[in-house]
């Protein structure tokens, strides 16, 4: 990992510990390969009662990132962080406040003028 990934991933641990949050989580997609024009999604939903903090990451065949955001959820609430294929993305890393099931979250391959061609839950 970079060290401005790592830097950044860090920092986004001390924010949710430094805010009196007792558990995080990681999950974690199977690889899907998008090709050609379409775009790799990694979605993420907070299916709990409460708002909570979580980071989305996009990551390549060697784990190096290629698209992230920070994000803080209300619940209900979904947000996504898509790459190209041109970017090489592969799977997706989901590092949450609370338990995962608090969350769900997946992986896509969306054509943009077509829509979703494949799509794979996160562990």
């Amino acid at each position: 990992m970079r060290t401005k990934e790592l830097l950044t991933s860090t920092s986004l641990l001390v924010l949710i510990l430094a805010t009196g949050i007792a558990q995080a989580a990681t999950l974690f997609t199977p690889p899907l390969v998008p090709e050609g024009e379409n775009q790799l999604d990694c979605y993420l939903v907070n299916v709990s009662n409460k708002t909570r903090a979580a980071r989305i990451e996009s990551l390549n065949r060697m784990g190096d990132l290629k698209g992230f955001a920070d994000v803080i959820l209300n619940p209900g609430e979904e947000r996504v962080v898509t790459v190209p294929a041109s970017d090489e993305p592969r799977y997706c890393r989901f590092i949450v406040e609370g338990g995962r099931a608090q969350y769900r979250a997946s992986v896509l391959v969306r054509d943009p003028n077509a829509g979703s061609i494949s799509a794979l839950p996160a562990e």
